[in-house]
């Protein structure tokens, strides 16, 4: 994968519904923080289930409803949704893999919920040869493609815009400073176009004057 996000998208999630990222440079605009802090907790979450860590994640504690999420990477689709039993453990009711091919993976199984993800079973690494012929070649794209995300995945943090590491699979960087002097915005917006000639970024901000010192085509508004 060459950690290009195509596609971001919940359900449960207040403020998220269906947010297509900028090719390498997305700046979100977002005056009241809810669309940051839910983007926060969808790449948290995911972070947790390619650990295998959903029981021990913490991000869902004030979510009631089923959540399902989609995060498309380099057109790699990844689906999971999540349901609060009566037990009060979350779990995975579905789960899958889309390839650009058009040919879906279902990790799980209608009525089979898992107390964790399938993809953390995908550490990031090498594929292992499975063979010749056509099932051994999907068999092949398909674990190479989960173990790409569940890599992607795991990398995720959030970092200040104003000092960041960019030694990760993709920034995202927030800027929670609405009033920002004129040589910070030059200083961000210098360092984030920068970083995003070489990974993705995703800059979140209340700051208009922030915001409009990128290009008006790489800007949402939450």
């Amino acid at each position: 994968m060459s950690n290009r996000i195509t596609r971001i998208q919940a359900e449960g999630l207040r403020s998220l519904r269906d947010l297509v990222p900028k090719p390498r440079l997305t700046v979100l605009l977002d005056p009241e923080g809810e669309a940051t802090r839910d983007l926060v907790t969808l790449f948290t979450l995911l972070r947790d289930l390619a650990h295998g860590r959903l029981q021990q994640s913490q991000v869902l504690d004030a979510v009631d409803g089923p959540v399902t999420l989609v995060l498309g990477v380099d057109d790699y689709d990844y689906t999971v949704a999540l349901h609060r039993f009566p037990d009060g453990r979350w779990r995975v009711v579905q789960e899958e893999l889309s390839l650009r091919a058009g040919l879906s993976i279902p990790f799980v199984e209608p009525d089979a919920p898992r107390d964790e993800a399938f993809l953390s079973t995908f550490p990031p690494g090498p594929t292992v040869s499975l063979g010749d012929g056509e099932a051994a070649w999907l068999g092949e794209i398909a674990d190479s493609a989960s173990r790409a995300m569940n890599g992607f995945l795991r990398g995720f943090r959030v970092q200040p815009a104003e000092s960041f590491d960019a030694n990760v699979p993709f920034l995202f960087l927030e800027e929670r400073d609405v009033d920002l002097p004129a040589n910070a915005v030059w200083d961000r917006g210098q360092s984030a176009r920068a970083a995003s000639s070489r990974i993705p970024v995703l800059l979140c901000t209340p700051s208009l004057a922030l915001a409009d010192a990128f290009d008006l085509e790489d800007v949402l508004r939450a």
